[in-house]
């Protein structure tokens, strides 16, 4: 029984030693982001190959797009027609002003037209035939008594001077505006009517222009989402246009302890998981003022330019950052 017991504890004690000797498992803990490390004296971080020039496009107004001018990897030049949206009613807002401009540069332009011979004629005729028929009125009104006939005023002579005097100076009015030069009162008004057209007719011509969609800058068409026929809203991006001739590496995962030791100008060394061999020379252009919390670390990003480029990148390539920071 003593013997019994004693095996047992030497087994106990054997067991307890081996637990003693193994390696405990750790309990699993979630990966964290990716983030710059300090290899010897160099900062190592992750980019991603963008295009140091682009742009995501949109219509200034929304519309049915009436014409797509372009197609994915076709070269447009700077102010090239990309995309048009149907512009009907655009084009007839723009003839209606046009026409109200031109009524009202016309009507300006007969101020100082003054009166052609035959209206002048024509006036002076009327004055003088007004004139005779006064005088017929007034000797007429002279022989009925007068202002000295107490019931002059009831009598038809004294209605009949009256109608003669207002179709003399009706008539005399017609004459002196024909031939005096316009008012100054006149010119202002003919001016601020035109000022009105032409700012109707600048507003119409800007919606218009709205309804085509121009490239900023000579490029290359990246992307089309807008079709044919599709309704588009205003500011939606339908095209995605870059120069691919110029490239630059951008990285956010340079966090608050490694950013402090890098600097403008800094030394890169730029490699790409997608060409193996490719090595590229290149220095820190610029450095975002302002980080970001990325899963609970303070990043940056670090635009970094080559010093040469290579004919095989392309935008959204994986780069690796390799910084030597000045001592």
């Amino acid at each position: 029984m003593k013997k019994l017991f004693c095996g047992l504890m030497l087994v106990g004690t054997v067991l307890a030693l081996a637990g003693c000797g193994a390696t405990p498992t750790a309990p699993a803990t979630p990966t964290a982001a990716a983030k710059a490390v300090r290899a010897s004296n160099r900062i190592v971080a992750e980019g991603k190959v963008m295009p140091v020039k682009f742009a995501n496009l949109g219509m200034a107004t929304g519309g049915i797009v009436a014409q797509v001018l372009v197609k994915e990897g076709d070269r447009a030049d700077a102010n090239q027609l990309l995309v048009r949206v149907a512009s009907a009613q655009q084009k007839a807002a723009v003839a209606t002003a046009e026409a109200s401009l031109r009524r009202a540069q016309a009507a300006r332009q007969k101020l100082f037209q003054g009166a052609d011979d035959n209206q002048l004629i024509a006036a002076r005729a009327d004055l003088a035939n007004a004139g005779a028929t006064l005088k017929q009125a007034q000797a007429a009104y002279d022989r009925a008594g007068g202002a000295g006939n107490p019931f002059a005023g009831m009598l038809p002579t004294s209605l009949q001077l009256e109608q003669a005097y207002n179709s003399y100076s009706a008539a005399k009015a017609r004459l002196d505006t024909l031939e005096k030069p316009p008012r100054p009162a006149d010119i202002a008004a003919a001016d601020a009517d035109i000022a009105v057209a032409q700012a109707d007719l600048d507003r119409a011509k800007a919606a218009l222009t709205d309804t085509e969609l121009r490239a900023p800058f000579a490029g290359t068409i990246a992307t089309i989402t807008g079709q044919v026929g599709e309704q588009v809203a205003s500011g939606a991006p339908i095209i995605r246009l870059a120069d691919f001739t110029a490239w630059e590496i951008q990285t956010t995962d340079l966090t608050e302890i490694n950013i402090v030791k890098v600097q403008v100008g800094d030394a890169a060394t730029l490699t790409f998981d997608a060409i193996p061999g490719l090595e590229l020379p290149g220095k820190v252009a610029r450095i975002k003022a302002l980080g970001e919390n990325r899963q609970g670390d303070i990043v940056y990003t670090v635009t970094v330019t080559p010093d040469k480029l290579d004919e095989r990148l392309r935008w959204n390539m994986t780069a690796k950052v390799s910084i030597a920071p000045k001592e």
